[in-house]
C-alpha cells in the first residue's frame, strides 16, 4: 500500500517527468516536505533540480513582503495602540493576557475575512442587524441577534457597562494596530494572509503550484485556493479516506468533504478506501498510570519486531500528550540504536527553566531586616540543591543546608550563603533588574562548565543556552518598547515564552523511529503506531482558547468555535489510522487531577461504528502480597562496643528517653542510638506540639528563677500572675532561642502568635495551680542528674550509667516532687509496676516510667530523701476538674517512692540486662499499630 506522499510523488513525476523547476509545492507544515523529498529520490532516475518545497506562510511572505512578528513585540504593540484609542490607563502587566486573547481574535478575523467594522458595532437596536448585514444568512443573524437581544438599552449590569466600554473601543484600535504593522513591515499570520488575498491581482507567480495535506480551510486559504484554481495554476491533493469522507455525519470528514467539493482531488477514489480494508489490527490498552505507559513501550515494541532490525522507519509512537516525552524517551528499548524524536524538548521542563521559578521565589520572598537581606529557606535549599549549583561546590552545600535545618532557620542571612563565585551572584541584594539578575547567573554557569565534563552536561549547556537567550530576547524587546515591568510578571512572561519553546534533538530526521505529537503526523503514514494517552480530555484536547468575542457572535460573523477543534483532531487521528495496519491504542483507565480515566470518544466511536475486530487488554500491575521479611540484628563486636560507651564514667549516661524508645521497639533504638541514622529533621515555620512545649519548658524555668533563692509564696505567684508584661517577654525570650533572633518579628504569624497565647495560658495555668501548694522551694529545674546500675551479664557484671535532665524538684510540707512537664494529654495512672515495662502493653504508660525512673536518679544523688513524690504536670490535663499531679498505681496515689523502688529497680535491671545481653537482638515490635508515625518505617517497610 501506499503512502499519501508516495501517490503524491508518483503523480507528481507521471504529470512532470523531471521538469521540476517549474513546480512550487506547498504544505501545511515543513515535515512533510522532507518525507515527500525523499520519496522523490526514490523514484527519480537522472540529476534534476528539485520542486521548491514551501509552507503556504512562507509563500504569502515571500510575496507580500512582510515578516511575522514574535508575538510579544506584537502585544506590546497592541497594548500602546489600544492605550492611544482607549484613554486607559491601565498597565502592561495587567493587559499582557487578555492582550494575547485580543490578539489571538484579530488573528481570527483576518483569516475569515471578518467585516471587523460590524463585528464590533454596538447594535442593540435588534431591528437594524437585518439591514446591517445583508451579506449573512437569516440562521447568522439569528445567532447575532440572541447575544444582543441580552443587552437592555434602558438598563445595562455592572458588566454588560464594562463590556461595552471596552468594545467600542475595539475597531478604531483593530484599524490602527494594523496600520502600525504595516508601517513597519511587520504582521502576524492572519493579517499577513488578509494582505495577500485583497491584494492577489497584485501579486503574480509563473510557477504552478500545487496544494497538499490541508485541511480545514480558513476564508483567506479558501481564497488564495480558488485564485489559483481559476487561473489554471493549481492541482490540489487531499489526503483522507472514504470511511469518514463518505459518512455526511463523521466529524473528521467534516472540512475534506467541502474542500473536494470546492477543489477537486487530483488523485482518483482508488486510493482512499483503506481504513477498513486493508486487514487492520487495532488494540486498545488501558494502563493504571501514564507513566505506565511508557513503561509498557519495550513490550509492545517487541510484539511488532519480535526480531531486531536495522531500520524502525514503518514504526511511530505517537503522544496526544507530550508531557509524556522524557519517560518515553528512557524507555525505548536499547536495541533500537535510532530514534527521531519531532516535537524537541520543552524548555519548560528543562533543569534551567526550574531554576528560573527558583530564583523568582528566592527574590519574591526576601526579606529586609536592619538593612540586610535574609531569604525564606525553601527556595534557598531549593536551589542549593539544584544539580547545576550543587556540582560546583559539592562540599560546602550538605554542610550549609544541614545547618540551615538543624538551627531551624527559616530566614537565611545573605552573608552566611556567600561561600562560593555562583552563589554570591545568587545571594546578592543588588540592584540590578530581575533579567540582568538571571542572565548574570546563567553566563556565570555557562562559563563554569569544565572540559571533563563537557560530555554528561552537554545538554544542560545547551538548556542554558536556550534559556539565556529567551531571556535576553524579552530584555530587548522591554527595553527597545520602553515598558517597565515589575519582577513577578517578568517572570510571568518567562514562563510563558519558555512554554512555547522547543529544543531539538539532534539527528537524522527520515532514519530511525518516529516519535511524534499527533499535529506532526498530518500527511506521514507508518505501518505499526503506538498511541499513547488517548483519553477523553486529551483526545480531543478540551478546554480552548480564551477570546473576547462572544460565541454567539463567533458562529454569527462565521469564526471558529471549539467545535472547529474538535473536528480538526478527528481529521488528524482517523486520518493517521487509515493506512496504518497493526495499532496499538494506550489510555490511563485511573482518574487522577485532570486526567479522566475514560477513553476518548473517538476509540468508542470506532469501537462502536468501524466495524473492526478491535481487542481490548486491561494491563495490570502486579502487586505483591507477600508478608514483609522481620528484621532482626544481631548483637555483633562494633554494636556491644557502642553500647559499652553507656559504661564508661566520662561518657554521656543513657537517657529515660532512649529506654522508653527501646521499649517501644528495640529495633528503633538500634536505628537512632546504635547506628546513628537520625530522624528528619523539618524546619518549623510554625511552632508544633514539640516546639510548644520547648517554649514552654524553658519559660516556666526563666519565671520561677525570678523568685530569690527559689523560695515560692502565694503572694509572690498572685503577682507574677498578674504581670502579664513580664509573662509574655519570658514567652518571648524563649521563643527567640528557637528562632534568629534577628528574624523574629518576620515569624510572628497569626498562627504562631495563637500558638504563643497558648503557651502564656499553660503557664498561667501552672502558676495557678502552685498557688494551692505554697509554700515550697525550689531545688533545681531542667537540671542534670546522673546515677549507675550493676547488672549481670555472660561474661562479667557491668555498671551502667542513667543521666537525664529533670524538669523540675521541688520541696513541699508533703515531701520532695520530682515533676516531669507534658504538653500532651499524659494519663497519671498506670495498672502496675511491670505494666510499665511491658514492651507488648498498648497502653504502656511511658510518662510514668520516665517519672519513677527520675525519682530513682534523684534519690541516687540524695540518698536519704524520702518521702520522694512521682508527679506530671500535663498542661491539658491541668484545666480538667479535681486534677491531680501524683502518680497513681492501681488507682492509688503514690505519696512516697521509696516503698515502690525496689520492685523498679528489679524491672530496670532486668531491662537493661536484657538491653546489653549479647544474644538478644534488636527486632521488631510486634505491635505494628507503633509503626505507622515512625519515622523508620520507611526502612522497614511497615506501617
Amino acid at each position: 500500500m501506499n503512502s499519501f506522499l508516495q501517490l503524491l510523488a508518483k503523480d507528481l513525476i507521471q504529470k512532470y517527468g523531471h521538469e521540476f523547476d517549474n513546480l512550487t509545492i506547498l504544505f501545511p507544515n515543513k515535515r512533510a516536505g522532507l518525507f515527500l523529498a525523499e520519496e522523490l529520490a526514490h523514484l527519480i532516475t537522472k540529476p534534476v533540480w528539485m520542486p521548491e518545497i514551501l509552507t503556504l506562510g512562507e509563500f504569502i511572505e515571500r510575496q507580500t513582503g512582510l515578516k511575522k512578528a514574535e508575538e510579544l513585540p506584537l502585544i506590546i504593540k497592541l497594548y500602546k495602540t489600544y492605550q492611544e484609542y482607549s484613554g486607559t490607563t491601565e498597565r502592561f502587566d495587567d493587559f499582557y493576557f487578555w492582550g494575547n486573547m485580543l490578539l489571538g481574535d484579530f488573528d481570527d478575523i483576518d483569516k475569515y475575512l471578518v467585516d471587523a467594522k460590524d463585528l464590533f458595532s454596538n447594535i442593540t437596536a435588534l431591528k437594524e442587524i437585518e439591514n446591517a448585514f445583508p451579506y449573512l444568512t437569516p440562521e447568522q443573524i439569528e445567532f447575532i441577534q440572541s447575544f444582543w437581544r441580552s443587552f437592555n438599552g434602558e438598563k445595562y449590569s455592572r458588566e454588560q457597562q464594562e463590556f461595552l466600554n471596552v468594545w467600542d473601543k475595539l475597531y478604531p484600535t483593530y484599524k490602527n494596530f494594523k496600520a502600525k504593522l504595516t508601517g513597519e513591515n511587520l504582521c502576524y499570520e492572519g493579517m499577513g494572509q488578509r494582505l495577500f488575498c485583497e491584494r492577489l491581482s497584485h501579486y503574480h507567480t509563473d510557477k504552478q503550484l500545487i496544494f497538499a495535506g490541508f485541511n480545514a480551510l480558513n476564508q483567506c486559504e479558501k481564497r488564495i485556493f480558488s485564485h489559483f484554481r481559476d487561473s489554471g495554476q493549481a492541482s490540489f491533493y487531499w489526503d483522507y479516506d472514504l470511511y469518514y469522507s463518505a459518512n455526511e455525519n463523521h466529524e473528521a470528514g467534516h472540512y475534506i468533504r467541502e474542500n473536494m467539493k470546492l477543489f477537486p482531488n487530483a488523485l482518483g477514489l482508488e486510493h482512499f478506501n483503506n481504513f477498513r480494508y486493508n486487514n487492520k489490527e487495532v488494540e486498545y490498552i488501558s494502563v493504571p498510570s501514564t507513566i505506565g505507559q511508557a513503561k509498557l513501550l519495550p513490550a509492545l515494541v517487541e510484539q511488532l519486531h519480535p526480531q531486531p532490525r536495522k531500520t524502525y522507519t514503518d514504526t511511530a509512537i505517537v503522544l496526544c500528550d507530550e508531557t509524556l516525552l522524557t519517560p518515553v524517551i528512557h524507555s525505548i528499548p536499547h536495541s533500537i540504536d535510532k530514534i527521531n524524536i519531532t516535537m524537541g524538548y520543552p524548555a519548560q521542563n528543562t533543569s534551567v527553566a526550574a531554576l528560573i521559578g527558583m530564583l523568582g521565589d528566592l527574590k519574591r520572598y526576601a526579606k529586609q531586616v536592619d538593612g540586610a537581606t535574609h531569604y525564606y529557606y525553601k527556595p534557598v535549599i531549593a536551589l542549593l540543591n539544584h544539580k547545576l549549583i550543587k556540582s560546583s561546590c559539592p562540599n560546602d552545600i550538605p554542610e550549609i543546608t544541614n545547618y540551615i535545618n538543624t538551627n531551624n532557620i527559616v530566614y537565611v542571612a545573605e552573608k552566611s550563603l556567600q561561600f562560593s563565585d555562583i552563589t554570591r551572584t545568587i545571594f546578592s541584594s543588588s540592584t540590578e533588574s530581575l533579567p540582568d539578575y538571571l542572565l548574570n547567573i546563567l553566563k556565570k554557569m555557562i562559563a563554569a562548565f569544565r572540559p571533563e565534563e563537557q560530555e554528561g552536561l552537554a545538554i544542560e549547556k545547551e538548556f542554558l543556552f536556550t534559556v539565556f537567550t529567551a531571556i535576553q530576547g524579552i530584555q530587548n524587546t522591554f527595553r527597545e518598547e520602553n515598558i517597565v515591568p515589575e519582577d513577578k510578571f517578568y517572570l510571568q512572561v518567562i514562563n510563558k515564552i519558555l512554554q512555547g519553546i522547543s529544543i531539538p534533538f539532534s539527528g537524522e530526521p527520515l532514519e530511525g523511529m518516529q516519535i511524534m505529537g499527533l499535529m506532526e503526523t498530518r500527511m506521514l503514514d507508518f505501518k505499526n503506531l503506538i498511541i499513547l494517552s488517548a483519553n477523553e480530555g486529551v483526545l480531543p484536547k478540551s478546554g480552548h482558547a480564551s477570546s473576547f468575542i462572544p460565541y454567539n457572535l463567533r458562529l454569527g460573523f462565521g469564526l471558529p468555535t471549539p467545535e472547529h477543534m474538535d473536528a480538526l483532531f478527528a481529521y488528524y487521528f482517523y486520518r493517521l489510522l487509515q493506512r496504518a495496519e497493526h495499532v496499538k491504542i494506550l489510555y490511563t483507565d485511573v482518574t487522577k487531577g485532570m486526567t479522566s480515566g475514560e477513553m476518548s470518544r473517538f476509540l468508542y466511536q470506532m469501537k462502536y461504528e468501524s466495524g473492526l475486530p478491535i481487542r481490548e487488554t486491561h494491563f495490570q500491575n502486579n502487586i505483591s502480597v507477600q508478608d514483609n521479611p522481620v528484621i532482626s540484628i544481631s548483637k555483633n563486636k562494633a554494636i556491644l562496643e557502642k553500647l559499652h560507651r553507656y559504661t564508661l564514667p566520662d561518657e554521656r549516661g543513657i537517657s529515660p528517653s532512649a529506654l522508653n524508645t527501646y521499649m517501644e521497639c528495640h529495633l528503633k533504638f538500634y536505628f537512632k542510638y546504635i547506628a546513628g541514622i537520625k530522624e528528619k529533621e523539618e524546619i518549623a515555620e510554625e511552632l508544633d506540639q514539640r516546639l510548644l512545649g520547648t517554649i514552654f519548658h524553658q519559660s516556666t524555668q526563666s519565671l520561677y528563677q525570678t523568685f530569690p533563692n527559689g523560695e515560692i509564696t502565694e503572694e509572690g505567684l498572685d503577682s507574677l500572675m498578674q504581670n502579664d508584661t513580664l509573662i509574655k517577654e519570658h514567652i518571648r525570650q524563649s521563643y527567640l532561642q528557637l528562632y534568629d533572633s534577628t528574624v523574629s518579628r518576620m515569624l510572628e504569624s497569626g498562627a504562631n502568635e495563637l500558638v504563643l497565647s497558648v503557651v502564656k495560658k499553660y503557664v498561667k495555668k501552672v502558676l495557678e495551680y502552685d498557688k494551692t501548694l505554697c509554700p515550697f522551694q525550689l531545688i533545681s529545674m531542667e537540671r542534670k542528674y546522673r546515677m549507675s546500675l550493676e547488672i549481670n551479664t555472660l561474661e562479667h557484671p557491668l555498671v551502667i550509667h542513667v543521666e537525664g535532665d529533670i524538669d523540675r524538684v521541688d520541696r513541699t510540707d508533703r515531701g520532695t516532687r520530682v515533676i516531669d512537664y507534658k504538653t500532651g494529654a499524659d494519663k497519671t495512672e498506670f495498672k502496675d509496676l511491670p505494666s510499665i515495662f511491658d514492651s507488648n502493653n498498648r497502653q504502656r504508660n511511658k510518662a510514668a516510667f520516665q517519672t519513677l525512673l527520675y525519682c530513682m536518679m534523684y534519690e541516687h544523688e540524695n540518698p536519704g530523701t524520702d518521702p520522694i513524690l512521682p508527679g506530671i504536670y500535663s498542661t491539658k490535663l491541668l484545666f480538667t476538674p479535681n486534677y491531680t499531679y501524683s502518680l497513681k498505681c492501681n488507682k492509688e496515689p503514690i505519696h512516697r517512692f521509696k516503698p515502690y523502688e525496689p520492685e523498679f529497680q528489679a524491672l530496670l535491671t532486668e531491662l537493661l540486662e536484657q538491653l546489653f545481653s549479647p544474644d538478644v537482638p534488636f527486632t521488631q515490635t510486634e505491635l505494628p499499630e507503633k509503626c505507622r508515625h515512625c519515622s523508620y518505617n520507611e526502612i522497614c517497610k511497615r506501617g
